[in-house]
């Protein structure tokens, strides 16, 4: 069984793949690849290389807060059949001021194995080439999240976000409903306010009025098409919310992710172990003179559907109150949505990634299934 290992100090290669390492690389095994940004360092007792965070991000460390927590992330995917050629894609958290991949190691997934970039929802996935049948692959990762929270005495200290990048998050997609049906609710939530911080804030608590009350219909023309929203949703809240900002032309976007600890807001909010099922969507917004501000609106709508809440009860009015500018990072984020794109693969037609999934067939126009492939995903707080 071959092993691949490598730790990061800052973001992981742009845009190219990892191949296997050549034997010469390293005796003991391991192979190393330079990063684009930072590089990698060679392993040694002392421990994973320290954190290098991009130095245009660097200032936006003002809105996070706290030390960093370290975490192990295992993806274990078991060898499935598909009667034709099929290919694995596994996502791999993304490099942010908040979070950062320090380590990766896998085994097995043969010489045709990887990782690739998509610059536009910042994706990086893990990719296994296979005949017919999914490889079997054990991929190993160690990741460190700092809280992150919006300080509104902290303007003007986050990096400038591209025009291009503004522009693609407030863009329409086939991930909204009828734009100007869309519009006209958003003028109505938001009303005579002009400023795109309140006018967020508005429709945040819009959004999490109807769910809360049971009226999640209200939203569903912000939801993707042919979503039926028959109760509320934490990934629907989160698009609801980025749907409805970009008709008033404010820049949002959803973040796929993954519970990976305990939480220190509620016992419901977090979990440790076995997290295959844990996968959560959060959003945030762009406004001058502070950047991205994060939001969460599916972890309040969890809270009260798990231990059964009034919309009125004052646990829920003071989480809904704090995660409006705050994130509590017992949890990672893979890519920007709605909407990505596999490196070099076929159209998924899913709004995002947060777990394996394999394309059978053509590698470019195959077809796409996250159901056929069976996995097992485990996290646990590391020292």
């Amino acid at each position: 069984m071959k092993r691949r290992t490598f730790l990061l100090g800052g973001l992981l290669a742009s845009g190219s793949v990892f191949a296997a390492p050549k034997k010469k690389a390293a005796s003991n095994g391991t192979g190393l690849k330079k990063s684009s940004r930072s590089g990698l360092r060679a392993p040694s007792s002392a421990g994973p290389a320290p954190i290098k965070v991009p130095a245009k991000l660097a200032p936006e460390l003002a809105m996070s807060g706290g030390v960093w927590r370290p975490y192990e992330l295992n993806v274990n995917v078991s060898s499935t059949s598909h009667g034709d050629d099929a290919m694995l894609w596994i996502p791999i958290p993304m490099d942010t001021p908040w979070q950062q991949v320090t380590a990766i190691n896998w085994s097995g997934g043969g010489n045709k194995a990887g990782i690739r970039f998509d610059p536009a929802s910042q994706l990086h996935v893990f990719v296994a080439e296979a005949g017919s049948s999914t490889p079997e692959i054990t991929l190993t990762m160690r990741v460190e999240t700092r809280t992150r929270q919006f300080d509104i005495t902290k303007r003007g200290t986050f990096f400038h976000e591209s025009e291009e990048e503004l522009d693609r998050n407030v863009r329409e997609t086939g991930y909204q409903g009828t734009s100007d049906g869309l519009r006209r609710l958003a003028d109505e939530i938001t009303g005579r306010i002009i400023e795109p911080l309140p006018r967020a804030r508005a429709i945040y608590d819009w959004v999490l009025d109807k769910a809360l009350s049971g009226q999640c219909s209200a939203y569903e023309i912000a939801l993707p098409p042919r979503t039926a929203c028959l109760n509320a949703k934490g990934e629907d809240v989160a698009i609801a919310f980025v749907n409805l900002c970009r008709a008033v032309n404010i820049p949002a976007r959803a973040v796929w992710g993954q519970i990976i600890g305990e939480s220190r807001l509620s016992p419901k909010l977090g979990a440790t172990g076995n997290v295959t099922k844990d996968q959560r969507v959060r959003a945030e917004f762009h406004t001058p003179g502070y950047g991205w501000i994060p939001v969460d609106l599916g972890d309040v709508v969890r809270l009260q559907q798990s231990e059964g809440l009034s919309a009125t009860d004052p646990r829920l009015i003071n989480l809904r109150k704090k995660l409006f500018g705050y994130w509590e990072m017992n949890w990672i984020g893979y890519q920007y949505g709605p909407g990505f794109s596999l490196p070099g693969g076929p159209d998924t037609g899913l709004a995002g990634l947060a777990t394996p999934l394999a394309t059978i067939g053509n590698p470019r126009a195959g077809r796409t299934s996250d159901t056929e492939v069976r996995y097992r995903i485990d996290a646990k707080s590391v020292s």
